[in-house]
Protein backbone atom coordinates (compact mmCIF):
# COMPACT_ATOMS: atom_id res chain seq x y z
CA UNK A 1 0.00 0.00 0.00
CA UNK A 2 1.51 3.49 -0.99
CA UNK A 3 0.63 6.14 1.57
CA UNK A 4 -0.08 9.64 0.30
CA UNK A 5 2.58 11.44 2.33
CA UNK A 6 1.61 14.74 1.52
CA UNK A 7 -1.41 13.50 3.16
CA UNK A 8 0.37 12.44 6.61
CA UNK A 9 2.40 15.82 6.70
CA UNK A 10 -1.51 17.71 6.48
CA UNK A 11 -2.47 15.59 9.77
CA UNK A 12 0.39 16.32 11.54
CA UNK A 13 0.10 19.69 10.92
CA UNK A 14 -3.56 19.96 11.87
CA UNK A 15 -2.77 17.35 14.81
CA UNK A 16 -0.42 20.38 16.20
CA UNK A 17 -2.61 23.01 16.01
CA UNK A 18 -6.02 21.63 16.59
CA UNK A 19 -4.97 18.71 19.15
CA UNK A 20 -1.79 19.65 20.51
CA UNK A 21 -2.30 23.43 20.66
CA UNK A 22 1.06 24.37 19.49
CA UNK A 23 2.60 26.70 17.49
CA UNK A 24 5.54 25.40 15.31
CA UNK A 25 7.81 27.49 17.47
CA UNK A 26 6.98 26.01 19.91
CA UNK A 27 7.67 22.35 18.60
CA UNK A 28 11.03 23.81 17.28
CA UNK A 29 11.87 24.59 20.66
CA UNK A 30 10.52 21.43 22.13
CA UNK A 31 12.12 19.13 20.29
CA UNK A 32 15.28 21.15 19.02
CA UNK A 33 14.30 20.49 15.23
CA UNK A 34 14.83 23.58 13.16
CA UNK A 35 11.34 25.92 12.52
CA UNK A 36 12.46 25.99 8.57
CA UNK A 37 12.68 21.86 8.66
CA UNK A 38 9.14 21.13 10.59
CA UNK A 39 7.50 23.71 8.23
CA UNK A 40 9.18 21.97 4.91
CA UNK A 41 7.82 18.36 6.70
CA UNK A 42 4.31 19.80 7.33
CA UNK A 43 3.68 22.12 4.23
CA UNK A 44 4.71 18.54 1.73
CA UNK A 45 8.43 19.82 0.66
CA UNK A 46 10.06 16.96 2.99
CA UNK A 47 9.24 13.53 2.56
CA UNK A 48 10.75 12.53 6.15
CA UNK A 49 8.58 10.20 7.73
CA UNK A 50 11.04 9.89 10.72
CA UNK A 51 8.55 13.37 11.90
CA UNK A 52 5.54 10.88 12.36
CA UNK A 53 7.01 9.49 15.51
CA UNK A 54 7.98 13.26 16.98
CA UNK A 55 4.67 14.36 16.32
CA UNK A 56 3.10 11.34 18.31
CA UNK A 57 5.39 11.93 21.09
CA UNK A 58 4.05 15.07 22.02
CA UNK A 59 0.94 13.97 22.68
CA UNK A 60 -0.36 12.81 25.96
CA UNK A 61 -2.14 9.57 26.43
CA UNK A 62 -5.69 10.28 24.74
CA UNK A 63 -4.09 12.59 22.08
CA UNK A 64 -1.54 9.62 21.01
CA UNK A 65 -4.62 7.57 20.96
CA UNK A 66 -6.73 9.74 18.13
CA UNK A 67 -3.04 10.02 16.01
CA UNK A 68 -3.08 6.26 15.92
CA UNK A 69 -6.87 5.93 15.48
CA UNK A 70 -6.55 8.94 12.63
CA UNK A 71 -3.53 9.01 10.69
CA UNK A 72 -4.30 6.81 8.04
CA UNK A 73 -8.18 7.24 8.14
Amino acid sequence: MKINVNSVNEFCKLFRMNILKLTLQEVSEITGIKLSTLSSFENGRSNNLKFISIYYSLGNEEQREYFKNNLFS
